[in-house]
């Protein structure tokens, strides 16, 4: 797809926020449905895991269904983040911590760092906690963040359940555990911030304390034989298929080719991918909206609810050489492996490949009735 010089000057954010002004209010009736729905049925389905056998058809298949469940129930951690600020989201915010970012050791204060990675002067820098420059490093860097998705389940035990109470005894000890390990990261080199003030002090410990709480009550419970280990087996592998997935969609959801002096908004969205076809398959491994990722750094102010009828909003509405068209990804394999070739060529000193993209008739899912090709 060709964009002339014009229809890159008259692309902006403000215009594409204009359009789709009318879908930025979050309804809270979705929120609180989609998340206790999804949360509730992965729960049931990882206790179904054991009435039905795990090594069944249906225990498998019961398996899945709480991996992705309980998936889409713990990204709601993204939409909290972006809309802190809103005091509809206060009492979602304790719900979801309580119910799900405290149990699964994934308390909210661990995404505090996430208005970074869509900052125009953060972006794509080391201060972007969920960002690598990997289509400009080495395919083997690739093959080290998946090699170590095995550990991660590890990882919430380890900083809460031992690293924690030892570090409120020994205050140098509490300052590295606040800033290397108290963020969900791609980066492990990241450096974060302790909690700023007394206020966010308190609260960051009350999050800590509920997730010792948590580990605690846990390995007493397998110690004294009221947890079959074989759960906790289990757990481990529910935990591990879910980090796995959003490994995968992390590695999916940009080309990972910005450069170290931060990115316009337009800038962000173009090294961003959107996943528009194959819309249900592409909600098990990028849900919450995350599937349309670009349209997400374009307009992070839009409710994930919103994201499927604004991006046909757009669809129709803008310009057939739109840049916005760049964004779109024939599927996640066929990112994942655009990013293993320009990481291959950066490593030769190749030219990195260019993007790749979709008509705009193939922009808008088919299935529901809606016209999909535009006017003119």
């Amino acid at each position: 797809m060709q964009v002339s010089e014009g229809q890159w000057q008259d692309f902006s954010p403000k215009r594409v926020h204009g359009i789709v002004r009318e879908r930025m209010t979050p309804r809270m009736g979705i929120y609180w449905t989609d998340f206790l729905l999804s949360l509730t049925g992965g729960a049931l389905a990882f206790a179904a895991v054991g009435l039905l056998g795990p090594f069944t058809v249906l225990g498998m298949a019961a398996f899945i269904v709480s991996v992705l469940a309980l998936y889409r129930a713990a990204v709601f951690i993204h939409e909290i983040v972006h809309f802190r600020s809103r005091r509809q989201f206060d009492r979602f915010r304790v719900v979801w911590n309580v119910l799900c970012g405290i149990p699964l050791l994934i308390p909210v204060f661990m995404y505090e760092c996430h208005a970074e990675h869509h900052s125009r002067r953060w972006y794509g820098t080391r201060q972007d906690a969920e960002y690598l420059p990997l289509a400009k490093m080495r395919p083997r860097d690739i093959v080290g963040i998946l090699a170590a998705v095995p550990l991660l389940p590890l990882f919430g035990p380890l900083r809460f359940g031992i690293l924690t109470p030892i570090s409120w005894l020994v205050p140098p000890l509490r300052t590295y555990v606040y800033t290397n390990l108290s963020t969900l990261k791609l980066d492990v080199e990241y450096r974060g911030r302790p909690p700023n003030g007394p206020g966010e002090r308190r609260s960051w410990m009350l999050q800590e304390a509920g997730c010792l709480l948590v580990f605690t009550a846990v390995v007493s419970a397998a110690l004294l034989g009221w947890i079959p280990w074989l759960l906790l087996m289990q757990w481990y592998l529910t935990y591990l298929s879910i980090a796995l997935l959003n490994t995968l969609r992390l590695l999916g959801a940009h080309r990972y080719l910005a450069d170290e002096d931060g990115s316009s908004i337009v800038e962000q969205m173009l090294d961003t991918y959107n996943y528009p076809r194959r819309r249900w398959l592409g909600e098990c491994w990028a849900p919450v909206g995350l599937r349309l990722h670009a349209l997400h750094h374009l307009l992070p102010g839009l409710p994930y609810h919103a994201y499927q009828r604004a991006h046909r909003d757009l669809v129709t509405q803008l310009p057939s050489g739109s840049p916005y068209f760049l964004t779109t990804s024939p599927g996640l394999w066929t990112s994942i492996g655009t990013l293993w070739r320009n990481a291959s060529a950066s490593a030769a000193d190749r030219p990195a490949e260019a993007p790749h993209a979709l008509p705009p008739s193939a922009m808008a899912e088919p299935r529901d009735g809606e016209p999909t090709n535009r006017p003119g």
